[in-house]
């Protein structure tokens, strides 16, 4: 499996919810897939405290990252930001080095700090589907819709199968009320990957919200066999109960029509 693919799974499992109504809302990738790279000339010759050398100089962008991931991993935060901050001066055109460090923030909800990053990023790979997706989260907690929409649908382009770049299109879809293009966008998720949870329920709302009560049904209940999240199975179950609960009713409205 990929990075970016291992990424996502982590990404939806860990997904944050903005809305009842909604699994999630977005999808972030906090680890951006590898972009081509230069490493300065000195990187190598970098001395340490006490003019010992440094470890890590001589790394190129792609390792610095892993470096960092492990200190993240571990729990050592500071580091993280540390290697990053070290391995930015040292390497000005990585866009891998930049989104990481964006991404870090937006986990961390600093969004501003962010964005800078991710815009850095965008000049050095302006055809990062990844980063691009990363961006439009940023662009949409400042309320910048219309440049999330831009940025998510050329990722699509970019890379069609992105399915982080569907889900948040979908979700932005859905909350504009625009229910249709929301349900493509979930539908095209699950093309994409039909064992990930969150786009059967994110479906499910769409098709609900477009009176397809037993398709929204079905999802529902394909949400609850795959999904491992205790709460979120018991916000699934709640609302599966109601809305078999209506069906006899709008199945009548329907009949009547």
């Amino acid at each position: 499996m990929s990075l970016i693919n291992k990424v996502l799974s982590v990404a939806l499992a860990a997904a944050v919810l903005y809305s009842i109504d909604l699994y999630a809302e977005s999808i972030p990738i906090p680890y951006s897939i590898k972009q081509p790279t230069s490493s300065s000339p000195t990187a190598a010759r970098k001395q340490g405290a006490h003019g010992r050398h440094d470890p890590h100089a001589n790394l190129t962008p792609e390792s610095q990252v892993q470096v960092a991931l492990q200190h993240k991993a571990e729990g050592r935060t500071g580091e993280a930001f540390k290697t990053l901050d070290q391995a930015i001066l040292l390497n000005q055109n990585s866009a891998e080095l930049f989104a990481v460090r964006g991404s870090f923030y937006l986990e961390q909800n600093n969004i501003s700090d962010a964005l800078m990053d991710f815009e850095s990023a965008i000049k050095i790979a302006p055809d990062s589907a990844a980063i691009l997706t990363n961006r439009a989260q940023a662009y949409r907690h400042f309320g910048r819709i219309n440049e999330a929409l831009q940025d998510l649908t050329k990722a699509i382009q970019l890379n069609p199968d992105l399915m982080a770049a569907h889900f948040n299109r979908g979700a932005i879809h859905y909350s504009s009320q625009e229910y249709a293009s929301a349900l493509n966008d979930f539908d095209a998720c699950i093309a994409i990957d039909p064992h990930a949870a969150g786009p059967y329920f994110n479906r499910a709302s769409a098709k609900e919200a477009l009176g397809d009560h037993d398709g929204a049904i079905a999802d529902l209940k394909n949400f609850l066999e795959i999904t491992s999240n205790i709460s979120w199975k018991k916000t699934a179950q709640q609302l599966l109960d109601k809305w078999m609960a209506a069906a006899p009713a709008k199945q009548a409205l329907k009949n009547d029509s």
